[in-house]
């Protein structure tokens, strides 16, 4: 997009009058805020944002002290062409940096340590797998081209291993796109799809992590924190501890219109009454609802309570009226495919484990980025963090790990993860890099939170277009969704990206700003890119009419495309 296609937009007609109310404190919500009150011209004071815990921010949490031991229950990939959330946060300013904006903060930590990985995959107790080539089978390989020029309507319903052989999963592309964004193998194949077409340029140095980007500290203290500050500077409310159960619409000759809010707080419910001037922003899911928090000594139970699920009860409220709203069912009827648990350990006063770590790696903590344990049945990853807090000393080193499968029993600890203490995760994980002679010194220096999350990757679930409604769906006058759930064209679900943008679709479009979306990065169109993700997934150097299905040579007009891919330079970092 052109700096010339992004002007200010003008004050909209009667934006003194307007009010909006946001359901849900996480980046979607925020970011919904921030842009009423600049690129909008609204008052802070007119905007409320309603949030069921005490406190804002959604997935994006991490708390805690050194003493007790810090937590964080997620990990976010970032990535440079992520374009509505570095316009959002080219706008907050730094806490830390003053004159400073979020952006130019996180723009020079990664210049100063940016993420390389040496060690991608684990095997075998701490040694490296030799993951150089992604070995993927000649069938996969023509799979895969054939995918990226397949329409969506024909994959509805359809999960990855429908178009892809067993062998699909055992490859080491499999396992390094996978773990990286935790993917299964029953996930929707429009997901996996999009991922591909949208993050292509990542394909090509995906071993090294080339492209991730990382902020300052933990995300809630880089990005959260900062962003509330600055909106509650300019008069933004924030009701926590505070739940929209219902909203009453009216429903007239096609069109929809928020007329009502049902609330309940600590002081028991009521119903707001709203008018026209009145906007509503619901965020329809959350990844980290229901979510359970264990420790070093306990488990985090699984709450499967299908009946009290905050925003998904809301949305499933929604869609019961109108069809416009979607299909919730399709992504959150089953946790047992749609959880994972996640832990966060604390280390205080022993080096053992970071030094080991640095030197098996050759990294240093906080440039690494995701490792990956190939041969654990939990299929588990980890992040070595550097300094991940702001008040962290220098004496406590900290590191999140995550599995993919959450009910096969342990290697070294012989039960599912989800029945693990803290402790026992964290013998597991010492066990597979290669420490296991080092348990009993470790472990007492190690604070443990475990989280189970049973809608993580509810998201990923197989589904059709029309399963997740639009920003704004057709004939709403004052509502629009938010969030993981809402279709977007192009883009990909599970990424902060998709918070922020869908908050900036919201917003321009309830409040008609004469001012475009930025566009969603298309590498997929980037001969660069698309060159240099096809010879890494397929370990071919130079193309030939034997390595493309019928359906890609049908675009290609053989002879002459093929001279052309063969000489196109590497994507840019």
């Amino acid at each position: 997009m052109r700096n010339y296609d992004r002007p200010n937009a003008n004050v909209p007609p009667d934006i003194d009058r307007k009010r909006a109310h946001i359901v849900g404190g996480g980046l979607g919500g925020l970011a919904v805020a921030a842009y009423l009150a600049t690129d909008g011209h609204m008052a802070g004071d007119h905007i409320t944002v309603y949030e069921q815990l005490e406190v804002v921010g959604g997935a994006m949490d991490a708390a805690g002290d050194a003493e007790r031991g810090f937590t964080c229950r997620g990990e976010r990939e970032l990535e440079a062409r992520m374009e509505c959330l570095w316009d959002l946060f080219a706008k907050v300013p730094s806490l830390i940096r003053p004159g400073r904006t979020v952006l130019d903060e996180t723009r020079e930590a990664n210049l100063r340590e940016p993420i390389r990985s040496k060690l991608r995959i684990m095997e075998k107790c701490g040694q490296k797998n030799d993951y150089e080539s992604m070995k993927l089978n000649p069938e996969d390989t023509r799979a895969f081209l054939k995918l990226l020029v397949t329409p969506e309507d024909q994959l509805e319903d359809l999960t990855i291993t429908d178009w892809f052989t067993p062998a699909f999963t055992e490859s080491n592309f499999w396992y390094c796109w996978s773990t990286m964004l935790a993917f299964k193998d029953y996930h929707s194949l429009i997901e996996f799809r999009r991922y591909l077409t949208r993050f292509i340029h990542a394909v090509e140095r995906i071993e090294e992590l080339e492209v991730i980007l990382h902020t300052e500290f933990n995300e809630f203290d880089s990005m959260i924190k900062p962003l509330l500050v600055w909106l509650q500077g300019m008069g933004v409310r924030f009701e926590t501890g505070t739940e929209v159960t219902d909203l009453d619409l009216r429903q007239e000759g096609g069109q929809i219109a928020v007329t009502g809010l049902h609330v309940k707080d600590a002081r028991g419910t009521r119903k707001l009454a709203l008018t026209a001037d009145d906007l509503v922003f619901v965020t329809t899911g959350s990844l980290t609802q229901n979510a359970t928090t264990g420790n070093t000594h306990t488990v985090a139970p699984i709450n499967d309570d299908m009946v009290d699920r905050g925003c998904f009860s809301l949305w499933e409220k929604l869609a019961a009226r109108d069809s416009r709203f979607g299909n919730p069912a399709r992504f959150i009827s089953d946790i047992d495919k749609t959880n994972w648990v996640s832990f966060f350990v604390t280390v205080k006063d022993d080096p053992t484990l970071f030094d080991y770590l640095e030197h098996r790696t050759g990294t240093k903590a906080g440039t690494s980025g995701v490792i990956t344990i190939k041969d654990s049945s939990w299929l588990m990853s980890f992040i070595p963090y550097g300094k991940y807090y702001p008040t962290q000393p220098d004496t406590v080193n900290v590191f999140w790990a995550y599995a993919i499968y959450s009910d096969r029993p342990g290697d070294f600890i012989k039960k599912p993860m989800r029945d693990c203490t803290g402790a026992e995760m964290m013998q597991e994980l010492l066990y597979h890099i290669g420490l296991k002679d080092q348990i009993d010194r470790i472990l007492p220096h190690c604070h443990v939170a475990t989280a189970m999350m049973p809608y993580v990757t509810s998201q990923f679930m197989p589904r059709k277009i029309s399963d997740r409604p639009k920003v704004i769906p057709d004939g709403c006058t004052n509502l629009a969704l938010i969030g993981q759930f809402v279709e977007i064209p192009d883009d990909a679900v599970f990424t902060v990206e998709t918070s922020v943008r869908t908050a900036m679709m919201a917003a321009y479009g309830l409040l008609k700003l004469d001012k475009p979306v930025p566009p969603v990065h298309q590498s997929k169109y980037d001969l660069r890119a698309i060159v240099g993700g096809v010879k890494q997934m397929t370990d071919v150097q130079s193309f030939s009419l034997a390595e493309f299905p019928p359906e890609i040579l049908d675009l290609l007009q053989p002879a002459q495309a093929l001279d052309l891919l063969n000489e196109v330079p590497a994507y840019p970092k």
